[in-house]
């Protein structure tokens, strides 16, 4: 079994937000290494950390390699340490037992013959992509979308992850129109993998998901399809709060916007911003500390 490194360095939002594309100096690396931006205060969503996962000790040249991609970051000394010895295979799929989120059953493969008979059933293996369903947050948006009254016909998953929102909606609502998109083309490739495992298709027609690599909803290809009768944005709060007069401005008039991926302590800060574009919060689900916003138009 390889051994699991993990080198980390506090980054600055500025680097963070490029970090999270595809990282070109990774990519004739075999494996290549894994890279997660993280929010370490719930008081300070603009607080990140760099961690970067790899199967040998990081020398001294891969860290002068990733430190010069955090030029605006803290010039400090990256933390290096050898994880414990796991089965991280045994561990995942421990991790992937059945939950149930309103009318959605989220199952790997090993336990499809589980579902009820009624349940929406929705497939998601263990991946490099965020959203297996089983994160409080993944589950609050799929109980928020079971919740929907009107049958939105146009719908944007905004960050992705493994697709399962989009497959959420796409499943509550057979005949919408759905496009998901990530910053990262690795998830992008997960979506896909799970819109085929889950008998759906990819496509720009209704009852279809297009897939699309974008950073943010000025790329061409999500804003042509605004407005939204449904956005689903489970990211993080920073993030979400840069993006509001976006997000809010590709809202249908009579859409919904569901927000998540925020801690407690940041849910006013998040509300504020939506309000402040022109949104009005309809419900709001303290989700066990990870608060679920349901908004809508402001009316007046």
């Amino acid at each position: 079994m390889p051994e699991t490194w993990k080198l980390t360095f506090p980054v600055a939002k500025a680097d963070a937000d490029e970090l999270q594309a595809d990282i070109p100096a990774f990519a004739d690396m075999d494996p290549p290494p894994a890279v997660t931006i993280v929010e370490i205060d719930p008081n300070d969503p603009a607080k990140l950390q760099l961690d970067v996962y790899l199967e040998h000790r990081p020398d001294a040249d891969f860290v002068a390699l990733v430190r010069t991609l955090l030029p605006r970051s803290p010039n400090v000394d990256a933390v290096v340490e050898l994880l414990p010895d796991e089965d991280w295979v045994t561990l995942s799929q421990t991790g992937l037992d059945p939950i149930r989120a309103g009318r959605f059953f989220v199952h790997a493969a090993k336990d499809a013959d589980q579902r009820p008979a009624d349940a929406i059933g929705l497939q998601i293996e263990a991946s490099q992509a965020f959203g297996t369903g089983h994160h409080p947050t993944t589950a609050g948006c799929l109980r928020a979308i079971d919740r929907l009254s009107a049958s939105p016909k146009n719908v944007l998953d905004l960050g992705t992850g493994t697709a399962l929102l989009a497959l959420g909606a796409l499943k509550a609502f057979p005949t919408a129109r759905v496009i998901a998109s990530d910053i990262d083309p690795c998830s992008i490739d997960v979506a896909r993998e799970n819109i085929d495992i889950n008998a759906e298709r990819e496509g720009d027609g209704a009852g279809e998901i297009a897939l699309v690599v974008a950073d943010g909803l000025q790329d061409p290809s999500l804003s042509e399809r605004a407005p939204y009768d449904l956005i689903l944005a489970n990211i993080l709060a920073q993030p979400l709060i840069d993006m509001a007069a976006d997000i809010s401005g590709a809202l249908a008039d009579s859409g919904t916007l569901i927000l998540a991926g925020l801690l407690a302590d940041q849910a006013a800060a998040v509300q504020a911003a939506y309000e402040e574009a022109g949104l009005a919060l309809s419900h709001a689900d303290e989700n066990a500390g990870w608060p679920i916003l349901v908004l809508s138009r402001a009316k007046g």
